[in-house]
């Protein structure tokens, strides 16, 4: 057992394939840490990952091979039994000198275990809920008390269906152990982060600092996550509001404009898809996300948006925010792409109706004058196709606060979006991103022009849309 003044020590113990990695990931932000294997048995060794702040080492949390052969294990520590008054304690160290305890033997993974046991101030023994208790965890945990070390059944893989915790909680119970703290690796909650820091005090009180250390340094990386995960989206929802593309010259013919609005469409619509998968993937690194598993999370944008694409008529109506008649749906005809068009009506164009329709004119003068003398019209993303933007960022970042550094399946909020959706009214967000209409140049977006290098006055929208999106992830 370490001095006070060194970092705590916590060692994850359990049997195998029970996601004693999967947990270390989570609890070190860190996808990279060992191998994860639905097969067990992968981590072979003791390995360790650190929790740092500003350089100090706050804590170490030891990774340990799994207790394969409990049952032969606690057989072979109690047989050396020579006085029944002997503690368990003096059993497991004999055991530990012993033969059977080397390299070489049976049983020396599980000695190794027990070796990191040893010197950790809290044990935590991962259960995977999912499984039924079986009499080779009651020997694990008979096994595990005769370090004399504070034990935590922590419960893994709780937000499973299959979870059995009211069982677990029992068998703990049995084993006198009823202190179980409930956690996921796969689908991370802050709060039960929190619980578990909590126990880990309670049984070492002389690391209290260590361990209020570490939840502050959590705490200060989320808020910095969250800010800096909401200045992003800021930052795209305010080129997709100030996007516009200017329709190339044309006839004043309804063909030829139509053929060239559902070009410029297009051209917007494919532009906005790139951006915001960008903006995603940027938000994915703010929470630690990278590379590969970045991708896991995302995939490609309507996989990873559970379908829901904004610009997709079919994929709208199929999440039910689509009805085909103006009015007659949460997204009606004409809501996800207006077309500006200085005084000339374009109602009769109804083959832009699943996509686009005429919502009346932007008065105009000078390069808007000329515009439309050469046939040329402006095409911006609709209000209704903003809301689902900004919706589609929200559960993005709040799908990335959900979301443990183990899991590996892509995220699914499309059900998140359309349930928002359903039940939103017009929030500050949208409110504010209406002062980035008429400014093109504040959009990376806008053809012809567009961005201009940013201005104070963009930069002050920035601040105050990154506020206003920040409130919706307070405590």
């Amino acid at each position: 057992m370490s001095d006070s003044s060194s970092p705590l020590r916590i060692a994850v113990v359990g049997h195998a394939n029970t996601g004693k990695t999967s947990l270390l990931q989570t609890l070190l932000r860190r996808r990279d840490f060992g191998v994860v294997s639905p097969t067990g048995g992968t981590t072979r060794s003791v390995t360790s990952g650190e929790i740092l702040d500003e350089e100090e080492v706050l804590a170490v949390i030891l990774d340990t091979p799994g207790l394969e052969d409990s049952i032969n294990l606690r057989t072979t520590i109690e047989s050396s039994r020579t006085d029944r008054r002997e503690d368990p304690r003096t059993l497991l160290d004999r055991f530990l000198a012993s033969p059977a305890a080397r390299d070489s033997n049976e049983l020396a993974m599980e000695a190794s275990s027990l070796e990191a046991a040893l010197g950790a101030d809290v044990l935590l023994y991962a259960i995977d809920a999912r499984d039924e208790p079986q009499p080779r965890h009651l020997d694990e945990l008979a096994i595990l008390a005769m370090t004399a070390r504070p034990l935590i059944p922590l419960l893994n893989f709780i937000a499973r269906p299959e979870a059995n915790t009211d069982a677990w909680r029992e068998a703990c119970a049995r084993q006198g152990l009823h202190a179980t703290v409930s956690f996921d690796a796969i689908v991370f909650d802050d709060a039960g982060e929190k619980r578990l820091l909590d126990a880990v005090r309670t049984l070492a009180p002389a690391r209290e600092n260590a361990i209020n250390a570490w939840r502050s340094l959590r705490d200060s990386e989320r808020s910095d996550a969250i800010a800096g995960a909401n200045e992003i989206a800021a930052d795209f929802l305010i080129d997709a509001a100030a996007a516009i593309i200017v329709t190339e010259p044309t006839s004043r013919e309804a063909a030829d404009r139509e053929k060239a609005f559902e070009t410029a469409t297009k051209t917007l619509l494919d532009a906005l898809r790139a951006h915001e998968s960008r903006a995603m993937h940027r938000i994915a690194g703010v929470f630690g996300f990278s590379g590969r598993e970045a991708d896991a999370a995302l995939l490609e944008i309507t996989d990873a948006m559970g379908g829901v694409d904004f610009a997709d008529t079919a994929s709208l109506e199929r999440a039910g925010l689509w009805a085909a008649g103006a009015g007659t749906g949460l997204v009606a005809a004409g809501a996800i792409v207006d077309l500006a068009v200085g005084g000339i009506s374009l109602g009769g164009f109804t083959a832009l109706g699943a996509i686009g329709a005429a919502i009346g004119a932007i008065g105009g003068s000078g390069p808007k004058i000329l515009r439309r003398l050469r046939g040329q019209d402006e095409v911006r993303i609709g209000q209704t196709g903003l809301a689902l933007l900004e919706l589609r960022q929200h559960a993005t970042i709040d799908a990335f606060l959900k979301r443990g550094h183990a899991a590996i399946e892509p995220a699914k909020i499309g059900g998140t979006i359309t349930e928002a959706f359903k039940a939103r009214s017009d929030g500050e967000p949208e409110k504010l991103l209406a002062e980035a209409r008429g400014h093109p140049n504040w959009s990376r977006l806008s053809i012809p022009g567009g961005w201009q290098g940013g201005s104070n006055a963009r930069a002050s929208l920035t601040l105050r849309i990154t506020t206003s999106l920040g409130c919706r992830f307070e405590d």
